[in-house]
Formats: C-alpha cells, structure tokens, sequence
C-alpha cells in the first residue's frame, strides 16, 4: 500500500524556515522547540570543557543529493569520542551560507560532520568557512555531487582524515536539527579553527540547491555556550 510522502518544505515562501512547524505534525519543534539550531555563538563561557578526539580514517563510498544538500556518506570506522561517549561518523554535508553566527559574524559556508552514538543519539561536528581561498573540502565535494533526486556509489572516495581540523578547541551546546523535524538533544561541536572557501565555489553550492540553503539562527534561550580550548 503506498504511503504518503513526508510534506515539502524548503528555504523561501511558503515552505520556508519560519513556516516549517505548520506543515506537518512531524515539523512541530522547528516552531515548538526550546533547543534549537543554528545559533549565534555569543555569550560563550571560556574555561574549558570535555576535549573531543577525532578517529577518521575511513573512505567516503556514497554521494546523495536531496534537494536540499549534498551528502558523502562515510564506510563504518570513523568517530569522535567526547564526554566519554563515541560517536560513529556517518556523514557529511553543507549549508551555504553557513548557519551558525560566531559573535553575530555570518560565514559563506558550513560542513556538517554527523554522528551518532550507539544508542542513537546524534552529534554534529559544525566547520565554518570564510571567504577566501578555495576549499579542498568543498571541491571534493562538488566534484562528486550527483544529480537533484539522485544517489551515487564512489567506491574510494575522500578520506575523512581531510575533515580532521588542525585544533581541536570548539564551542559547545546542546541544540536540534537544522532541518525538519528539528529534533533536539544533539549535541554540537561547532570548531573555532575556521576554514576558507572561494565565492565561485559557494556560487557553485548554492546553484546545486537553487538557492541558499541555510535556516537563520534560532534563540538561544537560557542555554549556556561553553568553550573547549582543545589539545
């Protein structure tokens, strides 16, 4: 019997970030919520937290594109450990311009590495990139994106030591998806190394999703932002 399809949703007009809670049920935290992402980084509490360590060593093996971003998909491998949990690398994918706001700063573009732990819950690695010189990040991933609708087999792709960053200090909350349904209890590592990416390229991202594919910062509310100062 067939089912029916999740409800459309997207960047602009009616389908857009402020209206995706009204579209569906499912959605209702994107409006709902009290903890959620993106955020403007600011009011950040310095001092340290728990350290994060990064274990890529896997091959990307699957490129997707939604619509909405482009996705690698990673071979099972690779993690981050934090807090004394570890979380299993399972993709990457952008959002340009970027989402987060560091100090009410907006950035071109934004990766993010996702994971989740073994008993499903998610962590977000979120790399803010300038505009500047061209990414080797983003070209890889340019390079490989499939077609609108379209999921693609790479074999060897890029490996995700190349996502690794060269400090390890981040800014740390506690927020939600940036796409419906917006659920919440992720945990985000957005890092304070802080890459370049070229205008060409960011034209590039944003012609594979039309347009920009970013949902503005939502409040922060009585959360607290905590800075690592890394290893």
């Amino acid at each position: 019997m067939a089912t029916d399809a999740p409800p459309q949703w997207g960047y602009s007009g009616e389908i857009g970030p402020d209206n995706w809670g009204c579209l569906s049920s499912d959605y209702s935290l994107c409006s709902a919520g009290v903890e959620q992402s993106p955020v403007n980084l600011v009011g950040y509490v310095p001092g340290g937290t728990e350290p994060v360590t990064f274990d890529y060593t896997t091959l990307a093996v699957q490129a997707r594109n939604n619509g909405h971003t482009v996705y690698l998909d990673f071979e099972p491998g690779s993690g981050v450990s934090v807090g004394g949990r570890r979380y299993e690398l399972l993709g990457v994918h952008y959002h340009s311009p970027g989402e987060h706001l560091l100090d009410g700063e907006s950035f071109a573009a934004e990766l993010h590495l996702v994971h989740q732990d073994a008993d499903g819950n998610l962590a977000v690695v979120g790399l803010l990139l300038r505009l500047g010189n061209p990414s080797p990040l983003v070209e890889d991933l340019l390079g490989l994106a499939p077609a609108t609708g379209v999921e693609a087999d790479i074999g060897g792709g890029p490996n995700a030591a190349a996502y690794v960053p060269s400090g390890t200090g981040y800014y740390g909350y506690s927020g939600s998806l940036t796409t419906p349904p917006c659920s919440e209890g992720v945990r985000w590592m957005v890092m304070q190394d802080v890459g370049t990416v070229s205008q060409e390229q960011v034209e590039i991202l944003q012609s594979l999703t039309h347009g920009p594919n970013n949902r503005p910062p939502q409040p922060i509310g009585d959360r607290q932002i905590v800075v690592s100062a890394g290893g």
